[in-house]
């Protein structure tokens, strides 16, 4: 690993609002062979800083140097030139089209007359262990498979610094394994990564060094091999957080507000669908499902939030709207597609679920002034960061998005609320902020199922934890049950089924 930096940032300042900076100040380094993790709360200005470097943004005053030499970066063009790749959070790619015609399509012209044949592209893709089928549609491809043509497109380009945005978040524990694989093996071949990220455990696990930037300014920047999890979270957070203590409750649950019994549903290219599966959610208490994704999650969440029937066994709620679907308080797995109106205010986001009712709404027409007075304080109590209640989510960060959809489900008048992977995305505060909402609103009496593919998450809060298998519920355990237990359910293992809480 060689010690001059590839790329420096060198004082960058950002602000997108006079007297409101984005970034103060800012300098770093990133170094060929080396993996650079970028920690920071929602809204810190991680995001921005990638989109200084890869020429989405310029920056009010500072620079970039490039191998100790000034450039500036007026377009993502003028990064790509200069060999920086991108893989965005939300990726850009044309889901009509084929993966060889995406890679052809983002390749310079020089590089896209070596890319004539899908032969080419199999060969780079088999060259980093990004496995791909060059003539798949990509909109038919997971989003795993996805990230892999995003990450291809840098690589086609002969990108030396390849920056990535939260890559995580749709990975599950297996593929995000085999992605730090592949981010190995591009920086061992001479190339630096920047990660930027909230899970703490894959910094300390992967990456050689880390910065973390606190409301636009970075607060340290060092090895990670001499920094400890307390140290990033107090850089992060300013303060002291406890992240292990269980948040669960003491108290006995209630009565039962849903039960499946037996049910089953069709599996799917991506999902084993849900074969006879059996739970019971409870009032006070927190249900987790834990399980590797694609083995129900998604049906078991569209099949209680009544966007599915079953094909076999009952679903039994004890309050029903009048199309008979369970009232309950959601919050979906995709916060852009399904949890949003991304261009309408905040506050009609914050109140989409009573928009129509007195006191928002009379003789078929809005009462802003009431509806901002409402959304101000559920902005507040849910610390949404944004100027205003009129701001457009779509200007958010995705951990502020995530806050507007549960602090509506949370507003729900409805005795459950039904999370699907409930902090992804999320920083390390306002995951936690989450999860004691969560245990708040069962606290306060209303039965709260969780889906999440973070096993730590879901044993710190969960009073019982149903684990999926093949679409089935092969066991159910408390919060306390060792961990080796729930993830040999969790893949089969020979015990299934044979632990109850």
């Amino acid at each position: 690993m060689q010690n001059r930096p590839y790329v420096e940032l060198t004082g960058v300042s950002k602000s997108f609002v006079p007297g409101h900076p984005v970034l103060e100040d800012v300098s770093l380094a990133f170094r060929r062979g080396e993996i650079h993790a970028i920690l920071g709360e929602n809204g810190a200005g991680k995001s921005t800083l990638m989109n200084i470097l890869f020429g989405m943004h310029q920056p009010d005053t500072g620079g970039i140097l490039l191998d100790g030499r000034q450039v500036i970066h007026n377009s993502p063009a003028d990064a790509i030139a200069n060999r920086i790749g991108m893989v965005h959070q939300h990726f850009k790619l044309v889901s009509s089209f084929t993966v060889a015609e995406n890679l052809r399509l983002a390749a310079t012209p020089d590089v896209r007359k070596t890319l004539s044949r899908n032969a080419d592209i199999e060969r780079i893709a088999a060259e980093y262990g990004l496995s791909v089928n060059p003539a798949a549609v990509v909109g038919n491809l997971p989003l795993s498979l996805q990230q892999r043509v995003e990450i291809l497109k840098a690589l086609v380009n002969r990108a030396q610094l390849i920056l990535f945005d939260e890559p995580t978040t749709i990975l599950n524990p297996s593929e995000i394994a085999s992605f730090y694989r592949v981010l190995r093996q591009i920086a061992d071949n001479g190339r630096a990564v920047v990660v930027v990220t909230h899970h703490l455990e894959e910094v300390l696990a992967h990456a050689e060094h880390a910065s973390v930037i606190r409301r636009g300014r970075l607060i340290s920047s060092a090895p990670v091999a001499r920094r400890q999890r307390a140290d990033f979270v107090r850089d992060m957070v300013g303060k002291s957080v406890d992240l292990d203590s269980p948040l669960q409750s003491t108290h006995a649950p209630g009565d039962v507000e849903i039960s499946l019994d037996r049910v089953s549903v069709a599996s799917t290219q991506s999902s084993s669908g849900l074969r006879e599966a059996s739970l019971q959610l409870r009032a006070g208490e927190i249900v987790g499902v834990a399980g590797v994704e694609g083995n129900g999650q998604r049906e078991l969440f569209e099949l209680l939030a009544g966007l599915r029937r079953p094909d076999s066994g009952v679903v039994e709620a004890r309050r029903r709207h009048a199309d008979g679907r369970a009232v309950a308080g959601l919050v979906p797995e995709d916060r852009h597609n399904e949890g949003l109106v991304l261009d309408l205010p905040i506050s009609v986001n914050l109140l989409l679920n009573k928009i129509g009712d007195p006191p928002y709404s009379r003789h078929g027409r809005l009462i802003h002034g009431e509806i901002a007075r409402r959304a101000e304080d559920m902005r507040a109590a849910s610390d949404v960061r944004a100027r205003s209640v009129n701001a457009t989510p779509r200007t958010l960060s995705g951990g502020n998005q995530q806050k507007i959809v549960l602090a509506r489900a949370l507003n729900e008048d409805a005795p459950v609320v039904i999370v699907y992977q409930p902090t992804r995305g999320l920083d390390v505060a306002a995951s936690e902020d989450v999860l004691k909402r969560l245990r708040e609103a069962a606290n306060a009496g209303k039965a709260v199922l969780v889906i999440s593919s973070n096993l730590d998450e879901i044993m710190r809060i969960s009073d019982r934890i149903v684990v999926l298998y093949a679409g089935q519920t092969v066991g159910e355990v408390t919060g306390d049950t060792p961990r080796e237990v729930i993830g040999d359910l969790m893949t089969g293992g020979a015990i299934r089924g044979s632990v109850r809480a």
